[in-house]
């Protein structure tokens, strides 16, 4: 049987792998087993979810038998499912805690293990030293697979119903309905086929899927992540089609892109003020708002007009979530594409964001590329980009000494206003731009992050910081 080779290493939203190199069912039933030993020997109730990953379903089935067999309590999904749904599915039916298979928006030769508390939010970083450290000292052997000797049965259910019918508590659903909307669903071959269909069901509106087959290949896209250079099908297919709006979702749903009705992806971050302004403004929800140091500067503007405030965290929605809690905010959000409304859940769900901007869509009146024009106008123009680097060990060493020693006044002859090192570098600058170089906890990449109020300005200043940084 093999063995841990190379241990499993948990980062910002747990652990991932390559198929049958390190993401093995070895290394699988190890993070499982190492996870059980830091419940102290007491018994658990666990909801178990899968995304449309290869090994997926597989691996979803061994680790529920050996959690019952060793003496727990297991609900798994019949059905592969997005990670919001897991975890409302924690918080509504009174678990302890969720755990679902899936890379997120890595490509196809890649998947993991998410686990998530009882309020169906990432576990704490304690937790997740606590796992890493049991790893470390552990192995699977021979007795830890005795549960494939039993004839264990493990209790499965359709967890989308009561999910939705959540949902529908908090958007107005009928409005959307009749407004007689064209929408177009890029389901990128992930988790949210037919969710937007069955919600919106029986009303005027036009819901039109693409890529809705659960395809682990997720073929002709790099990978499930919804941004503009994966979105290539769903943006054409808007323009074709003449629709109103489009979205994209990554393979576990917990995130969304947005396309508007020319065809224009809009950038994560400006989709989150769209969010907020409708939340804030529409819906008169006024309370606080969290996000991480990678958001766009417009955020702040949103909230002061509506005079609340807005905290920062570190990047992960692990630090957002508690966050969310702690201020009874009413939103949370990542530059990424994971957004949440915390009456529904403290966590990022793609699916009820999507329904949060149609909500907003039909109360504007307005063309959806008409509704994102007038949103710079009220708040600003400001243009944002994000570049990943893939690095090596020797990259990553250089770039942590260059994190740890920047300590510079100015920056390519712009005078430095601030230095933040809460995650990574953030490099403020005068005039509003900033920079953020922070390396990945989930993949061997660097990021940079990159805002100013002039698109040819970003551009110019990732292209010098890049050649700056000298990886």
């Amino acid at each position: 049987m093999q063995k841990n080779i190379s241990k499993p290493t948990f980062g910002t939203d747990g652990w991932r792998a390559k198929i049958d190199e390190e993401f093995n069912l070895d290394n699988c039933i190890l993070v499982i087993k190492s996870f059980l030993k830091t419940l102290n020997n007491k018994n658990k109730k666990i909801i178990i979810g899968y995304d449309t990953r290869f090994l997926s379903k597989y691996i979803s089935e061994q680790i529920s038998k050996y959690i019952s067999y060793c003496g727990h309590k297991v609900l798994l999904s019949a059905a592969p499912v997005p990670t919001p749904v897991v975890s409302f599915t924690v918080k509504n039916k009174g678990f302890d805690f969720g755990i679902i298979i899936t890379a997120s928006h890595n490509s196809s030769i890649w998947n993991g293990i998410k686990i998530k508390n009882s309020q169906g939010q990432s576990i704490d970083e304690k937790t997740v030293i606590n796992i890493s450290e049991k790893i470390n000292s552990s192995l699977t052997g021979n007795d830890d697979y005795n549960y494939q000797n039993d004839d264990i049965k493990i209790k499965s259910e359709d967890f989308i119903e009561e999910y939705l019918n959540s949902i529908s508590k908090f958007i107005n659903i009928e409005k959307i309905k009749k407004s007689k909307l064209k929408v177009i669903i890029d389901c990128m071959f992930g988790t949210s086929a037919s969710l937007l269909s069955k919600i919106l069901k029986g009303g005027e509106s036009d819901i039109i899927e693409i890529n809705n087959d659960q395809n682990p290949n997720f073929p002709g896209i790099i990978q499930p992540e919804p941004i503009s250079e994966n979105l290539k099908k769903l943006i054409s297919t808007v323009i074709e089609l003449k629709a109103d709006i489009g979205f994209g979702f990554d393979a576990d749903s917990d995130r969304v892109g947005l396309i508007d009705s020319k065809g224009n992806y809009i950038d994560a971050p400006y989709t989150f003020c769209s969010i907020a302004d409708h939340v804030l403004g529409n819906r008169k929800e006024v309370r606080s708002i969290c996000t991480t140091v990678s958001m766009s500067s417009m955020i702040d503007k949103i909230a002061t007009y509506y005079g609340i405030e807005c905290f920062r965290t570190k990047i992960g929605f692990k630090y957002v979530a508690p966050e969310m809690t702690l201020n009874k905010s009413i939103l949370g959000g990542e530059e990424s594409g994971g957004y949440s409304y915390s009456p529904h859940l403290n966590e990022r769900d793609g699916i009820i964001s999507a329904l949060l901007l149609l909500e907003q869509l039909v109360d504007s009146k307005l063309d959806s590329n008409e509704l994102y024009i007038n949103q710079k106008k009220k708040y600003g123009d400001y243009f944002f980009k994000r570049q990943d680097l893939k690095i090596d060990q020797n990259s990553k060493n250089k770039l942590i000494k260059y994190i740890e020693e920047f300590n510079n006044n100015s920056l390519f002859n712009l005078k430095v206003t601030s230095i933040e090192k809460k995650d990574g570098l953030k490099i403020i600058l005068e005039e509003g731009s900033w920079i953020l170089l922070r390396l990945s906890g989930t993949e061997p990449v660097a990021r940079i992050y990159c805002e100013s109020k002039n698109e040819n300005s970003v551009k110019e200043l990732i292209s010098k910081f890049t050649s700056n940084i000298k990886i």
